[in-house]
């Protein structure tokens, strides 16, 4: 019990130091004399003091060593006697080039301590980064005019929401954007402008903020404006929470006071991005799926089928004679010819199948969830549709199909074997005459 009880003070510092040292703002604790007594490791690395011993140096002493920051160190020498000669917390801003390259503001409390006699004991500094906060503080000194004109004509939404997820500020750039005035959504749950299917994603993300509390989150999603339609938009989402703060609300099981909001409008890009899909996954003649989406629907039909002990079809089928239409009309009339094929067949269809062009005129079908009996119904139906006339302008077409038949899991149990089998069976119906049915295995079609 003794050897336990002298483990715990530290084992209690170890988990200290790790705590202290996730603190992403600086933390400093030094002696009466100025010495270094803590630091955490944001201070150590902005001011690159890894391989220096500086417990108990001074700043002037560290600014001789690290001569790039010798006007920082003095800095922090003159204002820790102002703190002493004030006697209380003094807070105090300073500005430096950060690790990220840009020029960065801190806010520091430096509180001394005096002992008994009232002789200097210890100073805690604590640096903020306030960088956000003070741009902030600069806008809103500059002239009310370019101050509105800039807000009122970015291009961006910024905003600021609460910890339960409500509209606290929003910039006026919200009423080109989506429609509405900045102070008609001020108190509303933004949720309520997330398109439903996105509601998860969000409610993922407010929960991943509030777990990890310091991060940054960042998500595509679509916000309804005021006519009733939705726009695509990236949001940014980052937390505002001091680190007391952030101590605090992990409490209470949340870990941020705001969080700052940013929307940029990627309606275009996601147009363009969905222009792209087609071009990878849709025949650019007929608008249906290609051989690549077909391949790839068919993996996860054969993945349900497996898992639902449910069959499905495969129906190959071509137009008869397709050859001699378009050497006597022309390519433009066979292309035309292919797009209505395309279209009657897709009225024939229910939701959940698929029809993909695979080449030329060959077509294939995939019938989920039905019986051989099923499979050859509808490509009777199919049959009996692609034999009625095709009117393209004044010109009237007749031609036949012929339609091959697999089964799963009868005719084969993955993707490749399934098309395969459908194709030597639709070349059993064409041997047999045209406008024929014919399934995997069979000699011969029958009408």
């Amino acid at each position: 019990m003794e050897s336990s009880r002298t483990a715990c003070p530290a084992l209690q510092a170890d988990q200290l130091r790790h705590l202290v040292d996730a603190i992403q703002e600086f933390i400093v604790l030094k002696d009466g004399q100025g010495r270094w007594l803590v630091a955490n490791q944001a201070v150590i690395d902005v001011h690159e003091l890894h391989d220096i011993a500086y417990l108990g140096m001074t700043d002037l002493e560290l600014g001789e060593l690290r001569p790039q920051f010798r006007a920082i160190f003095e800095y922090n020498a003159r204002t820790d006697e102002d703190a002493w000669r004030h006697g209380a917390s003094l807070i105090i801003r300073k500005s430096f080039l950060g690790l990220d390259g840009r020029i960065n503001t801190w806010e520091v409390v430096k509180t001394p301590h005096f002992d008994a006699q009232g002789q200097r004991h210890q100073l805690v500094i604590v640096s903020r980064n306030i960088t956000d906060q003070q741009l902030a503080e600069d806008a809103l000194r500059a002239s009310e005019a370019k101050y509105r004109l800039i807000a009122e004509n970015m291009s961006d939404i910024i905003g600021l929401l609460t910890a339960d997820g409500k509209v606290d500020y929003v910039s006026p750039s919200i009423e080109h954007q989506l429609g509405y005035r900045s102070e008609m959504l001020l108190g509303r749950a933004l949720v309520d402008y997330v398109h439903p299917l996105d509601s998860d994603p969000w409610a993922e993300a407010l929960q991943a903020l509030a777990q990890e509390g310091h991060s940054r989150h960042i998500l595509e999603c679509r916000l309804l404006t005021h006519r009733g339609w939705y726009r695509w938009y990236e949001l940014t989402l980052t937390p505002t929470a001091s680190a007391i703060a952030i101590a605090i609300a992990i409490a209470n099981n949340n870990s941020w006071d705001q969080l700052l909001l940013s929307c940029r409008d990627i309606t275009e890009r996601k147009r363009y991005d969905e222009q792209l899909q087609a071009l990878a996954y849709r025949d650019p003649l007929t608008n249906v799926a290609n051989r690549r989406l077909l391949l790839e629907r068919m993996g996860e039909v054969l993945q349900h089928a497996t898992r639902s002990t449910k069959a499905f079809a495969v129906l190959y089928l071509d137009l008869d004679k397709f050859k001699p239409i378009n050497d006597t009309h022309g390519h433009d009339i066979g292309d035309r010819l292919l797009i209505a094929l395309a279209k009657r067949i897709d009225t024939l269809l229910r939701p959940i199948d698929l029809l993909a062009r695979i080449g030329g005129d060959e077509f294939v079908v995939v019938l989920r969830d039905v019986s051989a009996s099923q499979a050859e119904d509808a490509a009777r139906r199919l049959c009996d549709a692609l034999q009625q006339p095709w009117m393209l302008d004044d010109l009237s077409l007749r031609t036949t199909s012929s339609i091959g038949i697999a089964l799963y899991p009868d005719h084969g149990d993955s993707v490749h074997a399934l098309l395969l089998h459908a194709d030597q069976a639709l070349y059993s119906a064409k041997r047999s005459g045209r406008a024929r049915i014919a399934f995997h295995g069979s000699e011969s079609g029958f009408p």
